[in-house]
């Protein structure tokens, strides 16, 4: 059974040193507000904005809308960004005429990635398979070999190969006598 603690161990809250401080706060020209039981200071601060100027939230909401369409941002980020659900804020764009774009990646997709071809031959499938037998990982192999995980995939394929994809307990250090070939 596990041990349950039914006590903080940390520091305890000694009143007295409680007062201390925030007197020397206060002395020290700190000031401390007061907010009502059950709210909390983000919602206070939300709700005087709001109570403030409504319109003036509703301008900077559009300012920051038309921002982040222009950078392609999708529905799912404009919804956190702007704190609003999608059908309030397909009605914000469409009053503005702006169009929202779904899904934009923000890198280039993996088909156009530019990458030369390697061209594997028997003895780097031979020293992989090796490698393999000794405990390696497909990421160790890659690196040792100087090549690409992708290509050492490729590699299995060819050769019906299925190689480790979790190290088994230090297998490659004890093959090795206590070395590898793998950076610290």
């Amino acid at each position: 059974m596990t041990k349950k603690i039914k006590y903080s161990i940390g520091a305890s809250s000694d009143p007295i040193k409680l007062a201390e401080a925030v007197e020397r706060y206060v002395s020290q020209g700190g000031v401390i507000n007061v907010i009502a039981e059950g709210e909390s200071r983000e919602t206070e601060a939300s709700r005087q904005t709001r109570e403030a100027d409504p319109e003036a939230e509703l301008c900077t909401k559009v300012d920051l809308l038309k921002g982040l369409v222009a950078k392609g941002a999708g529905v799912a980020a404009l919804q956190y960004s702007l704190r609003m659900n999608q059908k309030d804020i397909k009605r914000l764009a469409s009053e503005n005429g702006l169009k929202i774009r779904y899904c934009q990646p923000v890198r280039r997709s993996r088909a156009s990635r530019q990458r030369e071809p390697v061209t594997l031959d028997d003895a780097i499938a031979g020293h992989a398979m090796h490698y393999s037998a000794l405990g390696y990982t497909v990421p160790e192999i890659a690196q040792l070999l100087g090549v690409g995980v992708r290509d050492i995939w490729d590699i299995g394929k060819a050769y019906r190969f299925e190689f480790r994809t979790t190290s088994q307990g230090g297998t490659a250090e004890k093959a090795a006598g206590g070395e590898t070939d793998l950076p610290d």
